[in-house]
């Protein structure tokens, strides 16, 4: 993904346009609306905060924005599909199991999840060349770290080896090193190449809408569900019910890599 020259990476990211906090709330807040008329379980809610960081997070059923937030207007639905889509979708859907551990997740449900919620971007359209380098580059200051570089030697990694601007570079190893290490970055590309080769081998993404849990509890997860034991209120999430997220998800089943889905 880092090597590939940049006229074969796909379309260039398209206008600077941006959504700050309050425009990028009101988006949320229809989408989650959205949401509740397909299934009057979902319990998504979003606010504005002074407290974060730029950029958004979730925190069970809640939608977290940084009053200083501002991102790219293309990148708007992706954004939502990915936080709003996946991870309060599946939140709300593993709580109504009546088993908390279906919504704070099953062991090693983690790469699954940001995968699925990454899939979800390329689903909606969103998903960038510049999104995917900087997976891509995460993973590889996530290595350095872990080898033992320190702060300012896997800056000059992203920086001076990857091209990576000052402000990027710096960004990145910033995720990478606060609180003493966290590796968690390392598992959004591992667990969109999961995602890819689940689909690639004819399976449905179907039960990745029951809870949160780990391609590996597929098996357990099909069986609890032929025995009834699981509720399955609704078959996808809203966003993925569009011809073009379908057309999309048509070609991954064909088989695709990471690098592939900037050109499908």
């Amino acid at each position: 993904i880092l090597d590939a020259p940049k006229g074969n990476t796909g379309r260039p990211d398209r206008s600077d346009d941006t959504v700050d906090a309050r425009e990028l709330k009101a988006a949320a807040r229809a989408m989650i609306e959205n949401f509740r008329a397909s299934w009057s379980g979902f319990e998504g809610s979003t606010e504005v905060r002074d407290d974060l960081p730029p950029g958004m997070m979730v925190s069970g059923s809640k939608l977290m924005i940084s009053s200083k937030t501002s991102i790219k207007r293309h990148r708007l639905a992706a954004l939502l599909a990915h936080e709003v889509g996946v991870h309060i979708f599946t939140y709300c859907t593993g709580n109504a199991q009546g088993l908390r551990l279906f919504r704070t997740g099953l062991a090693g449900y983690e790469a699954a999840q940001e995968g699925l919620a990454v899939f979800a971007e390329y689903l909606t359209g969103g998903l960038t060349r510049t999104r995917l380098r900087l997976l891509a580059a995460r993973v590889v200051g996530c290595s350095s770290m872990l080898n033992g570089a320190d702060f300012a030697q896997t800056f000059s990694i992203l920086r001076n080896d990857l091209g990576f601007s000052k402000r990027g570079a710096f960004n990145i190893t910033l995720r990478l090193y606060r609180s003493g290490g966290f590796a968690k970055d390392a598992i959004y590309l591992r667990g969109l190449k999961e995602v890819l080769d689940h689909v690639a081998d004819g399976k449905s993404l179907e039960l990745f809408w029951i809870g949160k849990f780990s391609t590996a509890h597929f098996p357990i997860v099909a069986e609890l569900e032929s025995r009834g034991l699981l509720k399955s209120h609704v078959k996808v999430p809203p966003f993925l019910k569009s011809a073009e997220a379908q057309t999309r998800l048509a070609k991954a089943k064909d088989g695709l890599s990471p690098s592939e889905l900037l050109t499908a």
